[in-house]
């Protein structure tokens, strides 16, 4: 099959975010069953990133973007820049795709702009609609939740609007799929959860003994809620009743709430880091008490990758179906947050088997290989939904 994957930012490896991690590791498990083209957005300056692609990929194409009022209108409307649906019709023209592959929500117009384009996959993630909508509920500002709410009805606009014209729309969570179940029709929405590489981030659990760990861009609003919240209203009941145990906040860009939480006893905020991977190999415990926030979180992959214990609230795992006592502990309120902490911190036998049931569940259903292999299926169905290219 000859693809065409039009992306919203150049995929590359290592990376932490999925608009980058998701088509990159596509792309690395696919390219030697399928000739794989690229067309990527970048900004000034991150046109570097495209070495990494040059080694899959057929050929590369980069379109550089511009920021400015114009392309402020068009993220607000969906509507996509006219030079970028030129760039993609001549990428078309060229390579003679079977199939189009469009990763990002931003893109969803470009499956309007050009009747007799192959057949378009539509690579979402997740739905911005619910996830404005999430986050209005737990920000304290009148003024952002009004904005944010301004910003869901947009977003569903937008869906209602574009999503209709794909082939396929992949999201990674049940959740995801229901709100936008009136974007376009139900068979056409294909649920498949991320990935993880189970090289890279390979089973080696190095305790530090107390250490409780939870990682993530800590700009990012659930991460930083999570993080307050934890600091404030659990950490003072484990520390009274283990003394010597630490709290460890590790993720790129910690905003100025999140750093200002180094100042309590016990707990630790590190900024960006140069690797993740020796940072969850010496948790006794990875914590995720998120309170909003929807879809796969790759954290939480990358922790069972690891073997770390995870306790974690069920908004955590709302993409990631875990049997509570066997793959993880899943408490949803700080009472039983903490007494699931306190317990694993005193039964390493319990860690020890979350640990490797965990393992087992990724090695199972998370590996890029796997999720690869989903995505061929999409392709097929895609290519064989009546009125396609192909069947013309």
């Amino acid at each position: 099959m000859k693809i065409l994957l039009v992306s919203e930012m150049i995929p590359c490896l290592p990376s932490h975010d999925g608009f980058r991690l998701i088509p990159a590791n596509l792309i690395r498990s696919l390219y030697q069953r399928h000739e794989i083209h690229l067309v990527a957005l970048s900004g000034e300056g991150s046109e570097k990133q495209s070495g990494w692609p040059r080694a899959y990929c057929k050929s590369v194409s980069i379109f550089r973007t511009h920021h400015g009022g114009r392309a402020r209108l068009r993220a607000l409307t969906g509507a996509v820049d006219p030079l970028l649906v030129r760039f993609v019709r001549d990428a078309v023209a060229r390579v003679e795709p079977d199939l189009l592959h469009l990763e990002g929500g931003g893109l969803a117009a470009l499956v309007h702009s050009s009747v007799g384009w192959p057949p378009a996959v539509l690579c979402v993630h997740d739905s911005k609609a619910l996830r404005y909508r999430e986050f209005a509920q737990y920000s304290a500002r009148a003024t952002a939740r009004f904005r944010l709410r301004l910003f869901s009805l947009l977003a569903r606009h937008q869906e209602r609007r574009w999503f209709r014209y794909a082939g396929r729309v992949v999201v990674t969570s049940p959740s995801d799929a229901e709100a936008l179940s009136g974007a376009t029709s139900a068979e056409r929405i294909a649920v498949i959860p991320n990935g993880v590489d189970l090289e890279y981030f390979a089973y080696r659990p190095v305790p530090e003994t107390g250490r409780i760990v939870f990682t993530g861009n800590m700009s990012w609003p659930p991460n930083e809620d999570a993080a307050e919240h934890f600091v404030r209203d659990i950490m003072p009941s484990i520390r009274s009743r283990i003394p010597d145990a630490s709290f460890w906040i590790v993720g790129a860009d910690p905003s100025q709430r999140v750093r200002n939480l180094a100042n309590t006893p016990g707990v630790h905020v590190t900024g960006t880091v140069a690797d993740i991977r020796p940072w969850i190999w010496s948790a006794s415990i990875y914590a995720s008490p998120l309170r909003f926030g929807l879809g796969v979180k790759n954290k939480i992959l990358e922790a069972m990758a690891c073997g770390a214990p995870i306790v974690a609230t069920s908004r955590s795992l709302s993409g990631t179906p875990l049997i509570d006592g066997r793959h993880a502990m899943i408490p949803d309120d700080d009472a039983k947050f903490i007494e699931s902490l306190v317990r694993l911190l005193d039964e390493p036998a319990l860690r020890e088997s979350l640990s490797r049931e965990a393992r087992r569940k990724v090695e199972a259903e998370n590996s890029w290989a796997s999720v690869a292999t989903q995505y061929e299926g999409i392709y097929r169905d895609a290519l064989a939904q009546p009125g396609s290219t192909r069947n013309r």
